[in-house]
């Protein structure tokens, strides 16, 4: 039975971006050996290091309870160990938002947080960093009794009154009642660690358990869910859409399609039960179910895809290849494959790997034309054959142009260092307009509104007045950074380096506009979601205005080390060539000196020279070893088993 197609490319993603890592570990170690002087340099790299160690491709599953989520992760982690990983019976086996990945420790563990804690407004990040909030269990993921009773504690429940659920925000609605009380999660979040070889190469799984958990919830719609790579809507064949389905999908999804750019799918689970009619075509069934999601949610049909998780696991445990064609798992696994390209294709571009890799071009091409540079002047002094004053005067005219463009580079050094300072000027005026106290002046004004008039209408207009607020503080922002800009051209355009392109050491505001533009529209359709349209003032409201204001937060936060990391590493291709021209020529210099002394003394001898123009080749040698090292590519997609439901991968737009 052949490997599943997400585990391969999950591999392959991995492997590239090992290998990427490693080439720039090496440069690194390169110029340590070669470049000592080369703290900036190192700092980029190392920046892109630190981007290709944080990235994961995270899959959130969306959806009902009792539409087979958790046997979908089953399925999707059922490779390496051929057994249903996570424990699974009807009903709900999940009440609260789960998060599954790896640390890399090989231990297994789960972490939950209490569901007191929302009481606070304390945001589900803020609670990330403080550990001793959490609920911890160990527990031996190869002991299938141990990791089912641990795992099992992600479902407890426990019995309040309606008023207490009511003050958590939860909607009475979609709560079991028992009696005078109703059934609320006993925790509010889980994080279950699991040693599994998808999730250690960077795989992570966030399973959210019906509306309420969403509704409830809203750091999950506004930061969570457009964090994540691919987002899964789960549906259940034999059900069709329910009313809380499509209610889920307008509240929660749509938004975060049509705003945040987020890629959606749509999975009808459980299509095994059409197998039981002998009178009808499950295949055809199938199909027209399909077209009928596709049309309601208005999604390409090729984003709808009829599964069967359970088949899908039986057929991992027995090796059974025609069974898992049936199920249709491998065309939801095309689909992932597409979502991991494109997302490897963003990280592809991403300018911390463009700035170092630039870097390490641009250091073989400077160090190249110094050894033509060197070899020239070496062929020159060899075919010398005349008397030892005549290759004296010729070492002495080296020297000169050797100082001369050694006195440049420092010059342009102290230049660059002048223009530095100039920049770094600029950060009070460019990063004032986002500053924590104009954001905080916005969210007191929004309060002080909300509390003079606590109606739905009063908290819509709250939210346009706040978001409209952000807009009128990035649009500053967005002139002191077109002025910066223009600043950087200047002074690219007054270096000696004119084929190094100013434009691509510009702060890009695009994306944060973007972001925060889909904000804006998410948040104003959350807000009409029955949970908030029926509250009054009681914590839901409050944490999801919060959480809003924590969310701009976090992006102004994202603008801000921008634009540090900016007014830091815009003038550093510059400086970076300058400095390592200067060093080369400095040791091009120390030769010429010693030779210049031989000179004088005795019968010419290009010793001093030739080891030079050697070391420069042995430098050169081994930097363009370094780059010639081929990046695994991307693993083709293979060509589907029968009529794909899945179309050709696109390039996707730069971000």
């Amino acid at each position: 039975m052949e490997d599943a197609i997400l585990r391969q490319h999950i591999a392959d993603y991995d492997r590239w971006k090992k290998s990427l890592d490693h080439q720039f570990g090496e440069f690194n170690a390169w110029l340590a050996e070669h470049f000592p002087n080369s703290a900036g340099a190192r700092q980029v790299v190392q920046q892109a290091r630190t981007l290709l160690a944080d990235d994961q491709f995270t899959l959130a599953l969306v959806g009902e309870f009792s539409r087979g989520k958790t046997e979908l992760i089953n399925a999707l982690l059922s490779h390496t160990y051929g057994k249903r990983l996570l424990p699974s019976r009807p009903g709900r086996t999940t009440m609260c938002p789960t998060e599954i990945y790896s640390d890399g420790s090989g231990q297994a563990s789960l972490r939950l947080l209490p569901i007191e804690t929302l009481s606070t407004n304390t945001s589900l990040d803020s609670f990330r960093r403080i550990p001793q909030k959490w609920v911890t269990h160990e527990f031996d993921a190869d002991d299938p009794d141990a990791t089912r009773a641990a795992l099992q504690k992600v479902a407890a429940s426990k019995a309040v009154t309606p008023e207490e659920a009511a003050r958590y925000g939860f909607d009475r609605r979609h709560l079991d009642g028992r009696g005078k009380l109703v059934e609320i999660p006993a925790w509010r979040y889980a994080l279950i660690c699991l040693p599994h070889p998808l999730l250690a190469q960077g795989l992570r799984i966030l399973d959210t358990p019906g509306l309420n958990a969403l509704g409830n919830e809203p750091e999950l719609t506004l930061s969570t869910l457009p964090g994540a790579q691919a987002v899964a809507f789960l549906l259940s064949a034999d059900a069709g859409v329910t009313g809380t389905d499509l209610n889920m999908w307008e509240t929660h999804l749509v938004p975060l399609k049509q705003h945040r750019g987020t890629a959606v799918m749509a999975l009808l689970n459980k299509i095994d039960v059409l197998w039981d009619d002998p009178d009808e075509d499950a295949e055809q069934m199938v199909r027209g179910m399909r077209a009928q999601v596709a049309k309601l949610l208005e999604l390409p049909m090729e984003s709808v895809v009829g599964v069967s998780a359970k088949q899908a696991l039986v057929a991992h445990h027995q090796q059974d290849q025609e069974l898992l064609q049936d199920s249709h798992f491998p065309d939801f696994e095309r689909l992932l494959v597409e979502r991991l390209m494109a997302h490897r294709q963003t990280v592809a571009e991403h300018r911390s790997l463009h700035q170092a890799l630039t870097l390490m071009a641009d250091t073989r091409d400077l160090l190249k034309r110094r050894l033509n540079s060197g070899r020239a002047a070496l062929a020159h002094l060899e075919q010398n054959t005349g008397t030892s004053a005549e290759q004296l005067e010729e070492l002495v005219a080296l020297q000169k142009t050797a100082r001369e463009q050694h006195k440049q580079c420092h010059q342009e050094l102290l230049t660059l260092k002048s223009s530095q300072r100039m920049l770094a000027r600029q950060r009070t005026a460019l990063l004032e307009p986002i500053s924590s106290q104009q954001l905080q002046m916005l969210v007191d004004e929004t309060s002080r509104a909300l509390y003079e008039r606590w109606t739905p209408l009063g908290l819509a207009k709250a939210i346009d007045d706040f978001m409209h607020g952000v807009d009128h503080q990035l649009g500053s922002l967005e002139r002191e950074v077109e002025q910066a800009n223009r600043v950087v051209d200047a002074i690219f355009e007054r270096s000696s380096l004119s084929h190094l392109d100013a434009s691509e050491q510009h702060l890009n505001m695009g994306g944060f506009r973007l972001a925060l533009r889909g904000l804006h529209r998410q948040a104003a359709q959350l807000r009409r979601s029955p949970q908030l349209l029926l509250a009054r003032r009681n914590r839901l409201t409050e944490r999801f205005l919060a959480t809003l204001a924590s969310e701009v937060g976090r992006l102004y936060s994202q603008l801000i080390s921008a634009a540090d990391g900016w007014l830091d590493q815009a003038l550093e291709p510059l400086k970076q060539h300058v400095q390592y021209q200067k060093h080369l020529l400095n040791r091009h210099l120390i030769k010429l000196t010693e030779l210049k002394q031989k000179t004088q003394s005795k019968r010419t001898d290009l010793r001093a020279l030739e080891s030079e123009v050697l070391r420069n080749d042995q430098a050169l040698a081994s930097l363009e070893e370094l780059l010639r090292r081929n990046v695994p590519s991307p693993r083709p997609l293979p060509p589907a088993p029968r009529a794909s439901n899945v179309t050709p991968l696109k390039a996707p737009a730069s971000s």
